[in-house]
C-alpha cells in the first residue's frame, strides 16, 4: 500500500493536489485538478486501476481534471467508476453531458451529506471517512435543502426541466448522469442529449466571511487501511510437529487445526522433529513405527499480534475560517497520539502521512500548528501550497524541447519560468513532484529534488552537432522582408501556442489554444483546452509582472475577445478556470465571448457553481456574427477593440462549429479554422489573411481518416491557405500520434509556421523559421524516449536526494517467478512486504532505504507457473534486491509467496527497455 502525490501547486497545477492511493492493483484517487490527465502522462502513471475518485470540493481546483479524465478512461476501456464528493456533485457532471458522456463506461455518483463524520465508503482494502469543514459562520447555511417531493416524471421534464427544485431536481440530475454515462441501447434522445438548462444546484450563498458569495462544501478524508493478522512464524508451527502445506494456510488464516505428533515429541531433538516432518510430507514413505497422538494448535499459538491498518489524512484547509471545524471534530480524536500510547507500536492507528493542501496563513495559524502535534513525532506532514512549492517545471518533455529548439530562435522558443520556493518551513515536507510514500510497510518520503530540466539533456543525442549546425545557419540568415505591404501589417502581433495537440493532452502537447498579443489593443484567445490558464501562468509568470514584466494577471485583466470554436471538450474545458480567475481581478472593460449555444449553455449552468462573472460579459452566439448574415459583427468588433468580429460556419463532424475572422482598422486581418475539414465557407470569409491559424490533424497520408473524423490533413490547411491568399499559415491542432513533430512537406507560395507548446512568435519571425523546418526533424525525430528520464529544466544546481528512498540512477527490472504447488499467485502486498522482509532479513535494510515498485503482481503473463511480480528499483540496488530474494528463507519466504510454502521463487534481471513502465 503507497501513496504517490503527482504534482505540487505550482504554476502548471492545481492548489489541490492529486493524491493517489495504490493497494494491490486497486487504485483510488483523491482530487483530480486541471492538467491530472497529461501529469499521469508525463510521469508515466497509468490512471485506468483507479475505481474510485474522491473530491474534498465541488470546485474548479479539485475537479476541473475530471471530465477529461472520465472521457480518457471511458475511451480506455473502462466499464465503471465511482466518484465520491461533496453536495451538487450531480449537478456539476450533469453540467458536463454536452460534451463528455460516454456510453461504453457507468458512472457512479455518491454525494456525502456534510452534516456530521460518517465512512462514506469501505471495502476489503480500506475505510475513507469524510469529515465536514463548514465555517462556523456558515453552518447554518448546509441545512437538507433537497426536500421530499413527488416523484419525477422524466418524459415530461424533457422540454422544461429548469423549473424542478429540491429532491424532483436532484433526481433530473440522477437521470442526466446515468443517461450520459451507461451503456444503452436507446434509439430516442434521452435526458443527457438536453440543451435545456439544468434546475439551479442548491448552493448556499454568504455575502461575508473569506470567500463571499457561492458557498462550496469542503470534506477533509480519514483513509484507514484494515487491520492486519499478524506474521505466521513457520518455525514455530513446525517445532509444534505442523507440517507444511495446507496446514500453514489455515493457521495463518485464523484456524485451529488438530494434528497426529509422535506422543514423545517433547523429548525428540531437532533432528528428530524434522526427519519426521519430512515423513509427513512423502506421502509414499512409510514412517516407522512410533506412538502417535492427536493435539490440537490454535492459530495464535504460530501468528503473531495483529498489526494496526496504516492512516494517513488528505485535509483542504482553504482558509483560517475552516481551522475551527477540523480542531473541534471529534473524527480525528482515535487517531491522536495520546489515544494510542497505550499500545503496542504495531497496534498503534496514528497517521503515517497527513496531505495539508493549506494556504500558508493556515498553516501558521496556532490552532492549526496546536492540533497537527497531537499526531505525534512520527507523522509525516505535507505541506501543498504555492508558498513553500518550489515552482517548479511540470512539463520536463516540453520543456526540453523547447530549450534544444532555443538554438533555432531563443525568442521564439523559451523555456518557461520557474523559482524556488518563496517560504522554507521546518516542521513540514513540501510536496515535490511524483512524491511517494510506503504505507504498508511505512517508509519515508521520497522525492526527487529538481526545479527545472538539465541542461545536459539537450546535447544528449547523436544528431546534436549536425542540428547545431543548421540551427546556425538559419540564425545566421538575414529577416525575411513580407512579400507584400500588406503582409507586413501584422508583423506586430505576437503569437503564443498554449496547446497545439488535439483530442486529448500529452507530455509533449496541451490541448487546444492560441494566444495573440494586439499591442495597444489588448489580447485574444482562441479555444481554451484543459489548463489553459495553467499554461498561460507558466508561459508569462504570476502575478501583474510575472516572468518578464507581464504576467498572467495583466494578460487576464487586458483579454478583449475569448472565442470558443465548438463544444468538444478539448477545445473549451479551460474557459471557466479562465473566466474564474479573470473575475478575482475585477477588470475594468467587459470581456467579448463568442461561442456557440451548447458551450454558453455549459458555461451558464457551471456559473450556477462558481461565479464565472458572465453577467458582466458581453456574450455573442456565434451564428448571429455570421460573416455574410450577421448583424452584430461591428458592434462585437468595437466591444473587442477590433473593427470587425466575424464568424463562418465549418465542417467538422457535428454541427454548430465555427471558424473566427478578425478584422483590424490598421488592415490586418487574422483567420482561426478551429476543428474542421478543408471548408469552402471559411476560405471565402478569410481571403487576403493576413494570418492563418489552421488545423493541421492529420498525415498527409490520411486523408480517408481525417474525413472520417472531420479533420483537416496538413497538405490539405497548405491548400487552405493559397486559395485564401494569406501571407502567412500556422498549422497547430496535431494528432497525438505525433507529439513532437509532424512529417511536413514542401510548401508553395505560403509562409508556414509549426506551432510547438509554449511557443511565442510574431509573423517576422514565422518567415524567417521558415529555413529551419529541416533542422527541427532532424532534431525532433531523433530525440530518444530516455529524455522522459532525464528532462528536468535548466538549473545549475544538481539534483539532491532527500530521505535517500529516490536515486539519480537508471532503473533495472526483476522478474520474480513463482513456480510449484500453490493455490494463487501472490498479491501485490504479499510481494511488496515480502520485498522488504528479505531486504532486513539479508541485509539489515530497513524503512524502505533502498525503493522496490511492484508493478505486476498476478498469474503468469509469458511463463509457466503458479505467479509472477515485476519489480523495479534503482541499478544501483539490483544486486542488493537480487541477493536478499535469491536468499529468502523462514518469515521472509512466507510472506513472499502468500503464505504458501509449496512456492519457490526463480529470478529474471531485464534491462529498462525490455519490460514495459
Amino acid at each position: 500500500m503507497s501513496l504517490r502525490i503527482l504534482a505540487p501547486p505550482t504554476s502548471d497545477t492545481s492548489e489541490a493536489p492529486s493524491l493517489v492511493l495504490q493497494c494491490d492493483a486497486r487504485k483510488y484517487m483523491f482530487n483530480v485538478g486541471e492538467g491530472t490527465t497529461r501529469v499521469s502522462a508525463q510521469h508515466r502513471a497509468s490512471n485506468m486501476r483507479v475505481d474510485h475518485i474522491f473530491l474534498t470540493r465541488v470546485a474548479s481546483e479539485t475537479m476541473g481534471g475530471v471530465p477529461g479524465l472520465l472521457m480518457t478512461l471511458a475511451d480506455g476501456g473502462r466499464e465503471s467508476i465511482d466518484i465520491h464528493a461533496p453536495p451538487n456533485l450531480l449537478y456539476a457532471l450533469a453540467a458536463t453531458r454536452l460534451y463528455a458522456r460516454r456510453d461504453t463506461m457507468a458512472l457512479n455518483a455518491h454525494e456525502i451529506e456534510v452534516r456530521e463524520p460518517h465512512v462514506c465508503y469501505q471495502d476489503e482494502y480500506v475505510q475513507v471517512q469524510s469529515v465536514p469543514l463548514v465555517p462556523a459562520l456558515h453552518r447554518s447555511l448546509y441545512t437538507d435543502m433537497a426536500e421530499k417531493g413527488p416523484a419525477l416524471d422524466v418524459k415530461a421534464q424533457l422540454s422544461s426541466p429548469k423549473a424542478l427544485r429540491g429532491s424532483q431536481a436532484k433526481a433530473w440530475y440522477e437521470c442526466i448522469v446515468r443517461d450520459a454515462w451507461t451503456k444503452s441501447e436507446r434509439t430516442t434522445p434521452g435526458p443527457a442529449r438536453s440543451a435545456h438548462l439544468l434546475p439551479p444546484p442548491p448552493v448556499p450563498y454568504a455575502p461575508d466571511g473569506p470567500e463571499p458569495g457561492r458557498q462550496a462544501a469542503v470534506l477533509a478524508y480519514i483513509c484507514a487501511g484494515h487491520t492486519q493478522r499478524g506474521k505466521f512464524d513457520a518455525e514455530k508451527a513446525m517445532a509444534l510437529g505442523v507440517p507444511p502445506g495446507k496446514s500453514f494456510a489455515r493457521l495463518a488464516k485464523g484456524e485451529t487445526i488438530t494434528i497426529s505428533r509422535p506422543v514423545a515429541w517433547e523429548q525428540m531433538d531437532r533432528d528428530a522433529r524434522q526427519a519426521w516432518i519430512r515423513t509427513q510430507q512423502r506421502r509414499d514413505a512409510s514412517p516407522a513405527p512410533m506412538p502417535v497422538e492427536d493435539v490440537q494448535v490454535a492459530s495464535q499459538e504460530v501468528v503473531g499480534a495483529s498489526r494496526a491498518g496504516p492512516v494517513f489524512f488528505y485535509l483542504h484547509v482553504p482558509t483560517p475560517a475552516h481551522v475551527e471545524a477540523l480542531v473541534q471534530s471529534d473524527a480525528f480524536g482515535p487517531y491522536t497520539q495520546a489515544a494510542n500510547q497505550h499500545l503496542a507500536p504495531e497496534q498503534r492507528r496514528t497517521p503515517h502521512v497527513i496531505l495539508h493542501a493549506a494556504p500558508q496563513c493556515v498553516w501558521d495559524d496556532k490552532r492549526y500548528r496546536s492540533w497537527r502535534q497531537r499526531f505525534g513525532p512520527d507523522c509525516h506532514h505535507l505541506l501543498a501550497n504555492r508558498d513553500v512549492c518550489a515552482d517548479q517545471l511540470t512539463y520536463t518533455s516540453n520543456a526540453v524541447s523547447l530549450d534544444r529548439l532555443s538554438e533555432l530562435d531563443a525568442q521564439v522558443f523559451t523555456v518557461p519560468g520557474h523559482a524556488e520556493a518563496r517560504v522554507q518551513v521546518t516542521d513540514a515536507l513540501p510536496v515535490w513532484p511524483n512524491m511517494h510514500v510506503p504505507l504498508q510497510p511505512r517508509g519515508e518520503p521520497s522525492q526527487w529534488l529538481s526545479t527545472a530540466p538539465t541542461l545536459e539533456a539537450r546535447t544528449a543525442l547523436p544528431s546534436w552537432d549536425a542540428y547545431c549546425d543548421m540551427a546556425k545557419q538559419v540564425r545566421s540568415r538575414a529577416p525575411v522582408p513580407p512579400r507584400t505591404a500588406a503582409a507586413g501589417l501584422a508583423d506586430h502581433l505576437v503569437f503564443t501556442t498554449l496547446g497545439t495537440g488535439s483530442s486529448a493532452p500529452s507530455k509533449y502537447r496541451n490541448v487546444l489554444s492560441t494566444l495573440i498579443d494586439m499591442p495597444g489593443d489588448g489580447y485574444v484567445i482562441l479555444d481554451a483546452g484543459e489548463s489553459t490558464y495553467f499554461q498561460l501562468a507558466r508561459r508569462f509568470g504570476p502575478g501583474m509582472h510575472g516572468w518578464d514584466g507581464v504576467g498572467v494577471d495583466r494578460i487576464l485583466r487586458d483579454l478583449r475577445l475569448l472565442f470558443v470554436s465548438h463544444i468538444h471538450g478539448d477545445h473549451h474545458m479551460g474557459v471557466a478556470r479562465l473566466l474564474l480567475e479573470r473575475r478575482k481581478l475585477r477588470p475594468t472593460e467587459p470581456l467579448v465571448l463568442v461561442a456557440n449555444n451548447y458551450t454558453r449553455v455549459c458555461l451558464a449552468e457551471y456559473d450556477a457553481l462558481e461565479d464565472l462573472g458572465l453577467r458582466d460579459m458581453h456574450v455573442f452566439d456565434s451564428a448571429s456574427l455570421d460573416w455574410q448574415r450577421g448583424d452584430r459583427t461591428w458592434e462585437a468588433g468595437a466591444l473587442a477593440r477590433l473593427e470587425r468580429v466575424c464568424t463562418a460556419p465549418v465542417s467538422h463532424r457535428m454541427g454548430h462549429c465555427y471558424g473566427l475572422v478578425l478584422q483590424h482598422k490598421h488592415g490586418w486581418k487574422v483567420v482561426f479554422s478551429g476543428d474542421t475539414m478543408p471548408c469552402e465557407a471559411l476560405v471565402r470569409a478569410g481571403q487576403g489573411a493576413t494570418v492563418l491559424i489552421h488545423e493541421a490533424t492529420m498525415q498527409d497520408d490520411e486523408a480517408a481518416l481525417a474525413a472520417a473524423k472531420g479533420h483537416s490533413t496538413i497538405g490539405q490547411a497548405c491548400q487552405v491557405a493559397q486559395d485564401m491568399h494569406a501571407e502567412h499559415l500556422l498549422l497547430t491542432h496535431f494528432s497525438q500520434r505525433y507529439p513532437k513533430l509532424a512529417r511536413i512537406g514542401a510548401v508553395a507560395g505560403v509562409p508556414m509556421g509549426i506551432a510547438f507548446d509554449m511557443m511565442r512568435m510574431t509573423p517576422a519571425q514565422l518567415r524567417r523559421l521558415v529555413a529551419g523546418h529541416g533542422a527541427m526533424a532532424l532534431l525532433l525525430d531523433t530525440e530518444h524516449e530516455s529524455d522522459d528520464e532525464e528532462a528536468k529544466a535548466p538549473s545549475p544546481k544538481k539534483a539532491r536526494r532527500v530521505h535517500t528512498s529516490s536515486t539519480q540512477f537508471a532503473h533495472q527490472y526483476v522478474l520474480v517467478s513463482f513456480t510449484g504447488h500453490g493455490d494463487a499467485p501472490p498479491s501485490e502486498l504479499s510481494v511488496s512486504q515480502g520485498v522488504q522482509e528479505a531486504l532486513h532479513a539479508a541485509h539489515g535494510i530497513v524503512g524502505g532505504a533502498i525503493h522496490v515498485d511492484v508493478l505486476y503482481a498476478g498469474p503468469p503473463r509469458a511463463t509457466t507457473g503458479i505467479g509472477e511480480a515485476v519489480l523495479r528499483v534503482d541499478a544501483a540496488h539490483v544486486g542488493v534486491l537480487t541477493s536478499a530474494l535469491s536468499s529468502a528463507h523462514g518469515p521472509a519466504l512466507a510472506t513472499l509467496t502468500g503464505q504458501q510454502p509449496g512456492l519457490r521463487v526463480r529470478l529474471t534481471r531485464h534491462e529498462p527497455e525490455s519490460c514495459v513502465d
